[in-house]
């Protein structure tokens, strides 16, 4: 059974195709405006969309354009005068799955409806896609558009064999992306191979990614796979691939070509069936202007680009994100939390979160061990903020020589002192808590440090 949104401006229309779709186990909405289906997409889980072109003053070609942008997994059957023939041929071209001209059968109209739900597989896909993508690990979650049509990429790329480049800030979610597409592809049965070669020693990457032969460097007193042979009909996905260096992107844009390499130390061409995905943070097309990394591999790995939005460009997601991060932090804590408070919650949306998806999660985590009363609230949620240029100008002194480490790490020190201070409100009992410190451990850095004007009172306990 599906549920369809009926949206013509004529109520006979309207009543006769809801009884029609009800004699045929669907469910329906009605609406006579562009206004209103939006508002009802909005709240309903719609499965078809059945629009008429001609909605008063409106133009259903500019409902179908909404639906498209902001509901891309809803298909639409566009109702057409027999005059707007060619109205309609346009909607197909927009993205409409068929259409059907007025006056009309309605067993016809109810035929054209299941054909339409069957070979879309719409209502299976929506179930399994409106709110999230299960990978491996983890889930990807999200309402907002812009993670709803990267959703509608997965679907369409995954059966595929064509390679996909994923571009985001860091910690927003690139890794599980690509674990949904292995998921969804064929090749599910055979394995996902990841590697991060930005974590990787460079002399190590590529006996890492090609394998080597017995006695190819001291200590390789056996031959070993590298991860693309092991990977033979599976997928292999390569995170921060700008950090790559230029002569182990030769190799892989042979691997990319042709299926093969050569182990290091071998003599002897490797051949392996891999679907290549690959990931970076880094701004990749830069790297391509400057020289440091090929013009060809780039356009080899970026058969389909999916740019991740970072977090604070998703709106309400963050919300939705933030009651996931909270209820499996409650059953892995084995907590009794109902939720957030108001001040919470502001808090929260009012954060810009640098560190994105992953950040939100530590927030969150922190959160629930920390509190103690049935709400979190906004005392608990600790939030280590510091400008980055700070941070770097910090590090950048002491590898300079500039400052010493142990001065570095006494000012680090003193930073999360004041912030866990401003967080309880001054109250030093509740600072050394959300610090996991005794008060006594906490009073004595305060003092080592003479940090005592950052608080109201030093007897504020």
């Amino acid at each position: 059974m599906a549920h369809i949104l009926i949206v013509d401006d004529d109520p006979s229309i309207q009543e006769v195709l809801s009884i029609a779709l009800s004699q045929d186990q669907h469910s329906s909405s009605q609406t006579t405006s562009i206004k209103g289906a939006t508002q009802r997409m909005a709240k309903e889980e719609i499965d078809l969309a059945i629009v008429d072109l001609r909605l008063g003053r409106e133009n259903g070609i500019d409902l179908l354009k909404l639906i498209n942008s902001n509901w891309p997994f809803v298909p639409v059957l566009i109702i057409t005068a027999y005059a707007d023939s060619s109205t309609a041929v346009q909607a197909m071209k927009l993205g409409a799955k068929d259409y059907i001209s007025k006056p009309f059968d309605i067993e016809d109209l109810i035929l054209l409806v299941n054909r339409i739900l069957e070979d879309s597989k719409y209502i299976e896909e929506n179930n399994q896609s409106r709110k999230q993508l299960s990978g491996s690990f983890g889930t990807i979650i999200g309402e907002c558009p812009q993670i709803q049509n990267i959703f509608s990429f997965i679907h369409r790329i995954a059966p595929t064999d064509i390679s996909a480049l994923i571009t985001g800030e860091s910690g927003t979610g690139k890794e599980l992306i690509a674990r949904a597409i292995h998921e969804y592809s064929p090749r599910k049965e055979s394995p996902l191979m990841i590697i991060n070669c930005g974590g990787i020693p460079t002399n190590l990457v590529e006996s890492e990614l090609f394998g080597y032969r017995k006695g190819a460097f001291t200590g390789a007193d056996r031959n070993k796979k590298g991860l693309l042979e092991k990977a033979d009909q599976g997928s292999v996905f390569l995170d921060e691939i700008g950090e790559l260096q230029s002569h182990t992107q030769v190799k892989i844009l042979r691997c990319l070509q042709d299926g093969s390499f050569t182990p290091v130390g071998g003599t002897k061409v490797v051949t392996s069936d891999i679907r290549f995905l690959a990931a970076t943070n880094a701004p990749i097309k830069t790297k391509v202007a400057e020289g440091s990394f090929r013009e060809d591999l780039f356009y080899r790995l970026s058969g389909v680009i999916i740019e991740v939005p970072p977090l604070r460009e998703r709106g309400d997601d963050l919300f939705v994100l933030a009651d996931h991060f909270l209820q499996r932090a409650i059953k892995d804590q084995n907590k009794e939390i109902q939720g957030f408070t108001k001040k919470a919650l502001d808090k929260l949306k009012n954060y810009h979160y640098p560190g994105n998806i992953r950040e939100l999660s530590n927030i969150i985590e922190r959160a629930v061990a920390l509190e103690v009363g049935p709400n979190i609230t906004d005392s608990s949620l600790i939030i280590y903020e510091q400008s980055k240029s700070s941070s770097n100008k910090g590090i950048n002194q002491v590898i300079k020589g500039e400052m010493g480490l142990d001065q570095y790490l006494q000012e680090q020190d003193k930073y999360i002192l004041r912030s866990a201070l401003q967080e309880a409100g001054g109250r030093k009992t509740k600072a050394a808590h959300l610090l996991g410190l005794s008060f006594r451990q906490f009073r004595y850095r305060l003092q080592k440090y003479k940090i005592t004007k950052d608080t109201n009172s030093d007897n504020n306990f």
